[in-house]
């Protein structure tokens, strides 16, 4: 496991761990705002021209759930799933259609827009998306190539223990924060700003800290 070619490896294989947590943003946030707050809470999102919207749980919330599902499964499979066909066929998932969706918006929709009315975040990435996803592309290629030439085996640490739990304590306050605070108002600013907190260190909770290689 000392190997400069093994280092380089797991060196990608983190990054991409890194890429996917912070793309995990767009799934979590409508997830633990729409268990939160409620109906005062309004989200929505496009695939492939087709608009996915809802107040708090109503509405097309599966779209969310299954987001959500599928980013965690992505993100425990990079150290912890055994199977890794399913590591592949989850990458292929999450970022194939992440990329084509990008093409779809920047030559046949609107451009690619992100809006965030909490923080009076309002985007156009049409310019930089397209160039980005196919660094994205190339990097989960590579990573798929690179991971079938290896057998390892990652042991739960102190360290997965800490960041996993300094994840999970804040929910109850962030849902307490949605829930009594007004709309839009600072309390929601807040729980905003702590969800970004938690998909930016989501991946410190499922990198292999004790990396066994096997035969």
């Amino acid at each position: 496991m000392e190997t400069k070619k093994l280092q380089r490896f797991f060196k990608r294989l983190n990054l991409l761990l890194i890429l996917t947590s912070l793309t995990f943003a767009t799934s979590w946030l409508p997830f633990i705002r729409g268990i939160s707050d409620g109906e005062s809470y309004q989200w929505g999102t496009t695939f492939f021209g087709k608009l996915f919207y809802g107040s708090g749980t109503g509405g097309d919330f599966y779209y969310v759930l299954l987001n959500v599902a599928i980013g965690l499964g992505l993100m425990y499979t990079f150290y912890w799933g055994r199977r890794r066909n399913m590591f592949y066929l989850l990458l292929i998932i999450w970022y194939g259609s992440m990329i084509a969706n990008s093409f779809y918006e920047v030559f046949l929709g609107e451009g690619y827009m992100f809006h965030g009315d909490t923080l009076n975040v309002h985007l156009d990435l049409s310019f930089i998306i397209i160039p980005f996803m196919i660094v994205m592309g190339a990097l989960v290629v590579k990573v798929i190539i690179e991971d079938r030439k290896h057998s390892f085996l990652a042991k739960a640490t102190k360290k997965n223990k800490f960041w996993a739990t300094l994840l999970l304590v804040p929910i109850p306050g962030q849902v307490v924060l949605f829930y009594m605070g007004e709309p839009h108002g600072i309390t929601d600013k807040i729980g905003v700003i702590i969800a970004l907190l938690q998909v930016a260190l989501a991946w410190t909770a499922f990198k292999g800290y004790d990396i066994i290689e096997q035969e």
